[in-house]
């Protein structure tokens, strides 16, 4: 599979494809005098909600930029690299912006830390240095467990003046609700087909076409996740994995070789594992969704239509396995149970390796007669 660029400065400037809307919000907001002090961006994982937050405070932060007066039209949305405050925010050097994610060193959870979050305090309460806003990125709140949340509600309640605080979340509906109330939530989706084709495309230039498309077909939209398939490797194991499970006979110490490249331990393999857990509830997704065209009175699950995801080749002949081997409701429950289960391996460090070995063994071993 491809190997990933390292990302130039300039590309938070670059214009978001697919964002627009929220950019719109953000500029009329502030336009109209109500610009309100968090803003909660939602969506699925690695459709660049990050990447906006990160252009969002550059927008606020930039210093040439003026509000016309007495004038009924926002500002278009505008970033301009020679910006020294815009500059600042893309180098990651501003003295009013605090980018909270969690700690890669001696960090085994992968979460945010809560004395991470008690720095927002302190941060916010200080004058801006630059005479503008006080901006906070938290990237993302999914890895902020309860009482970070609870130590953010006295700031959310009662923010200082020019601050904004952009949270992130691919899980909102987890969040508590008191974190959702104090917040202006903005729902962006995943990107259509040739989009996210193009995002991947700048990305990797020299990239055969055959991989793009294939990329393309497993992100969902999300160019982030693609990218994040690809470079952990996760990728190449789930085509891998698939093969062998559209076998009769599956070959356990092949299959075995794969979960241990696919499940590596320590935080450097997160991406991997998280990889996996995509990949696999995929696939399970695409076996239930057209198994529901062997009960009664259902239509085959239109792949590729209306929303529902493509198949790539190697997918269809693991989900052909999968039809044959068990029942549609018992494809929906193995897909419920291997999200539960997969999430709490991972998040518990276990052996992700053996789980997804174990896991394997049981799709391919029949339960229908």
């Amino acid at each position: 599979m491809m190997s990933g660029q390292s990302e130039p400065l300039s590309a938070l400037l670059a214009p978001m494809i697919g964002h627009d809307a929220f950019e719109s919000q953000l500029a009329g907001a502030k336009h109209a005098g109500r610009l309100h002090h968090a803003w909660l961006l939602t969506g699925p994982k690695g459709i660049g909600k990050s990447v906006m937050a990160r252009r969002a405070a550059a927008w606020l932060l930039s210093e040439n930029t003026s509000d016309p007066l007495f004038s009924d039209i926002a500002p278009e949305f505008t970033l301009d690299y020679e910006d020294p405050g815009a500059n600042q925010v893309i180098k990651g050097a501003h003295p009013d912006l605090l980018l909270i994610q969690p700690d890669e060193e001696d960090n085994k959870s992968g979460q945010i830390k809560i004395s991470q979050i008690r720095s927002l305090l302190p941060f916010m309460m200080h004058k801006p240095g630059r005479g503008g806003y006080r901006v906070a990125i938290i990237d993302s709140m999914d890895e902020v467990n309860r009482n970070g949340a609870n130590a953010m509600l006295k700031l959310l309640e009662e923010p200082p003046e020019n601050t904004v605080i952009f949270l992130v979340s691919s899980r909102p509906g987890q969040l508590p609700p008191t974190i959702r109330s104090r917040c202006r939530v903005v729902r962006m989706n995943g990107l259509e087909t040739d989009p996210c084709r193009t995002v991947l495309r700048g990305y990797w230039p020299d990239a055969d076409d055959s991989q793009i498309d294939l990329l393309t077909a497993l992100s969902e939209g999300a160019p982030g996740r693609a990218i994040m398939l690809a470079d952990s490797g996760a990728a190449d194991c789930y085509q891998a994995a698939c093969s062998l499970l559209a076998e009769d006979r599956l070959d356990v110490n092949a299959l075995a070789t794969i979960c241990g490249k696919w499940g590596q331990g320590t935080a450097a393999g997160r991406l991997s594992r998280l990889g996996a857990i995509m990949l696999v509830e995929r696939l399970l997704r695409l076996a239930a969704l057209q198994s529901v065209g062997d009960m009664p009175n259902h239509d085959p699950a239109p792949i590729g239509q209306s929303g529902a995801p493509s198949m790539c080749r190697f997918e269809e002949k693991a989900v052909t396995r999968l039809r044959r081997c068990h029942a549609p409701d018992h494809l929906a429950l193995m897909q419920a149970q291997f999200t539960s289960e997969a999430r709490k391996a991972e998040a518990l460090y276990t052996d992700f390796a053996h789980f997804l070995l174990r896991q394997f063994a049981k799709f391919h071993e029949k339960t229908l007669p």
